[in-house]
């Protein structure tokens, strides 16, 4: 075999390499992932606080490994690493957390982790560090006023969230949106009672009704906070 033979033949194995990775966008001639799904994750409040007393007005995560488990075989997919410093709606409109492929395949859960940084870790936003100590370094932080007094409530714990699909989810589309729901209600409850979210006594009952309340996730393309039929 000659040279320029050997030089030819390895061009042409390149070739339909890249053809057999990518695909075309039909609408706009962007090079896409083939068999991949342009998916975007949102976040929403699902839930309507009529308690006077209390008042959020801000709600911020840092959110770590996106993920997606398949069906077939319960392995993940990942969607984002992170870390994504969040700033969460408070008014149930939809958050945008990012928008990236992932490969077309049927999943049975959503997953992703409320991160404290790490002691050497940089952060986009200071707020979730304010030192390198344990207790200054935070996953989800919530402001806001209980009986007048204005408080800013900081979690010093990394949670792991894993949300099951009603069934589950096919994403077999050029592009799609998934939803995350939680209920912000519950994070200042103690049972039927309310917990002032400036007492340290309740910080460990607080953190886990924050896991807790990440509690939907559902197909929601046209982006209106609310299940696609």
């Amino acid at each position: 075999m000659t040279t320029n033979t050997f030089k030819i033949l390895i061009a042409m194995s390149g070739l339909v390499f890249i053809l057999n990775f990518t695909g075309c966008d039909e609408g706009g001639g962007i090079t896409i992932p083939s068999g991949a799904s342009e998916l975007t994750v949102s976040v929403k409040s699902d839930d309507n606080i009529t308690d006077a007393a209390l008042v959020i007005t801000q709600i911020k995560a840092l959110i770590t490994d996106v993920e997606f488990e398949k069906e077939s075989n319960g392995k993940d997919e990942l969607h984002q690493r992170g870390p994504i410093a969040a700033t969460f709606n408070t008014d149930g409109s939809l958050t945008t957390l990012g928008t990236q492929y992932i490969i077309r395949d049927i999943y049975t859960k959503a997953k992703f982790v409320l991160h404290k940084p790490e002691e050497n870790e940089t952060v986009t936003d200071p707020e979730f560090k304010e030192g390198t100590g344990e207790s200054q370094r935070y996953s989800f932080i919530v402001k806001g006023t209980y009986n007048g007094n204005s408080f800013v409530y900081k979690s010093k714990k990394s949670a792991s969230i894993v949300i099951l699909f009603d069934g589950s989810e096919n994403l077999n589309l050029k592009t799609a949106n998934i939803t995350i729901a939680f209920n912000k209600l519950k994070w200042f409850k103690n049972g039927p009672n309310e917990i002032n979210p400036s007492d340290p006594l309740y910080e460990n009952q607080i953190d886990d009704n924050i896991k807790n309340s990440f509690m939907k996730v559902f197909r929601d393309d046209d982006k209106n906070g609310q299940p696609d039929n």
